[in-house]
């Protein structure tokens, strides 16, 4: 919204500067202001037939890929659980909200793959390249500046960190599914 006002403030600016479009009623040292053009539909050729429809042969990949090549997270069963919802311990559910707070805007709502960060159901799981706790901690806290990843330190303490761990790992495992979990 900001970068709206400030467009318009901007625009605002350079016309009442006199630098803005050639369209302002007078230009300088004009003093009477020429009709502008009117089209008119005899002098323009319409031929639809000689229009082609554009070369798509260099276009690039749609971000999403298609259903079929995206992998799926199946969520365990969800048998026993009180009201549909995964019973998890105390730090997974702690996780679960320091995640949805810290990370989720870059990473997805419930660690779900996307194209922006690190697909984190991946680095977690096993043979990842964040499989321990120690590594994940790591990163986090260090960040990973060249791939667009801030440094968490000072903003998160070693708990929330071992906390996010635990449900992310709870995630990569598939003990945890998608959606909020209840803490038990």
């Amino acid at each position: 919204m900001s970068g709206t006002r400030i467009f318009v403030g901007y625009l605002l600016t350079v016309t009442l500067a006199g630098l803005g479009p050639a369209c302002s009623p007078r230009e300088s040292g004009n003093e009477e202001a020429a009709p502008a053009p009117i089209d008119s539909t005899e002098s323009a050729v319409l031929d639809t037939a000689a229009q082609t429809s554009p070369d798509t042969s260099l276009a690039t990949l749609p971000i999403n890929p298609s259903p079929a090549e995206t992998p799926r997270d199946t969520p365990p069963s969800r048998e026993g659980a009180a009201g549909g919802a995964a019973k998890v311990s105390k730090l997974e559910y702690e996780g679960w909200r320091q995640y949805s707070v810290h990370c989720a805007r870059c990473h997805g709502q419930d660690a779900l793959p996307n194209p922006v960060a690190a697909n984190l159901l991946v680095s977690l799981g096993p043979g990842g390249p964040i499989d321990s706790p120690e590594k994940f901690a790591a990163v986090v806290t260090a960040g990973r500046p060249e791939r667009g990843m801030p440094a968490f330190k000072g903003v998160l303490t070693p708990d929330q960190i071992n906390a996010i761990y635990a449900y992310l790992k709870g995630r990569a495992e598939k003990r945890i599914p998608p959606g909020r979990p209840q803490s038990s």
